[in-house]
């Protein structure tokens, strides 16, 4: 059995998406006559499609062409006709949209899967309800939803970077394994995102308890100068172990050099999740996001929550205007735990 999912546009959905690729290449069920396991197809925008390329249960993935945001009905209609004749057996439509669910009606795969909303139902053979927003289950369970799959049938993501892509990406920024990573960004808005003190606090930590290795900090090249910021609270004497690599990597290097990492200090974000998939002890901060929906799925990650009254408020910025559920989430938190690790407590 041959399946194209069609991939979400955020990182970290894409790396939850995994865990329902992982089932249906497992799945004995559609295994071939001869036993082969099923082919799973990924079409997935440039921003999130390096994801796949780490995946072992991924046989394929194209980049889509498509802008983010715009109908393109000739163009979807075109990559559509391109994926006819390939024995694809069924689609699973992951984001929303409706735009989304045309590449497989054009492609005339006769089982098209995905949740209902934006007159989708049109479109999709078979289409199940949306959760509303108060109710929405892990992410994991509502991907996994889409192929039947009970939460035991699920595993948590996982990626795998050889070791010579490895060794590649830390030779090319000069780098040795082991250091701590920092992920600082919120694409989201400020209301995901920890305060740079607080962030420089974990990183001097670190460094005074390892003065052999270093920080890295990652992310897009919005995050630069909220980085740079972190950088100017280390204290200037450890200054020359921080180094900044926000908007300097792919998405497909900063994977590999994830994987790279003893540990990783992060939002809500899509490196969390990939830190997680890693299997990179992840410490993660939460603030209007909530833990409970889109976790790091890694039993060795440790979240970082206040539970205030007023959270989750899944809002950009802070409708009160204070921001407590992270400026009041003490550094002293993650370093305990963070440095204990490091020293191999």
């Amino acid at each position: 059995m041959r399946v194209l999912v069609v991939a979400p546009n955020w990182i970290g959905d894409a790396v939850m998406s995994l865990s329902l690729i992982q089932a249906i290449h497992d799945d004995r069920t559609l295994q071939g006559p001869d036993g082969e396991p099923c082919e799973v197809h990924v079409l997935a925008p440039a921003a999130t499609a390096p994801v796949y390329l780490f995946s072992p249960a991924v046989r394929a993935v194209q980049v889509e062409p498509f802008v983010h945001g715009q109908l393109q009905w000739g163009l979807r209609r075109k990559v559509g006709r391109s994926l006819q004749g390939r024995g694809f057996d069924r689609a699973i439509v992951l984001p929303n949209s409706l735009k989304s669910a045309l590449v497989p009606l054009f492609a005339r795969i006769s089982e098209r899967v995905g949740y209902d909303g934006e007159l989708r139902g049109l479109l999709l053979t078979e289409s199940f309800p949306k959760p509303s927003k108060k109710n929405k289950p892990p992410m994991l369970q509502w991907y996994g939803d889409l192929g039947g799959y009970a939460p035991s049938r699920l595993s948590d993501p996982s990626l795998q970077v050889a070791q010579d892509i490895q060794a590649k990406a830390c030779d090319e920024f000069g780098l040795e394994p082991g250091f701590l990573a920092l992920a600082p960004g919120a694409e989201f808005g400020p209301a995901k995102r920890w305060p740079a003190a607080h962030f420089a606090q974990v990183a001097q930590a670190f460094l005074d308890a390892q003065p052999a290795q270093h920080v890295v900090l990652f992310g897009g090249p919005k995050d630069i100068d909220f980085c740079s910021e972190i950088v100017a609270h280390v204290q200037e004497s450890s200054r020359a172990r921080v180094q900044v690599l926000a908007g300097r990597t792919t998405l497909a290097q900063a994977i590999a050099l994830m994987a790279a990492a003893r540990q990783l200090v992060t939002n809500d974000s899509g490196l969390m999740h990939v830190a997680a998939a890693l299997n990179v002890r992840v410490h993660a901060v939460f603030g209007s996001s909530s833990p409970t929906h889109t976790p790091p799925l890694n039993p060795s990650a440790k979240v970082y929550y206040l539970g205030l009254p007023c959270s989750p408020c899944f809002q950009r910025t802070c409708p009160l205007g204070h921001t407590d559920c992270l400026n009041k989430l003490k550094p002293e938190l993650v370093i305990d735990r963070l440095v204990g690790v490091s020293q191999g407590v």
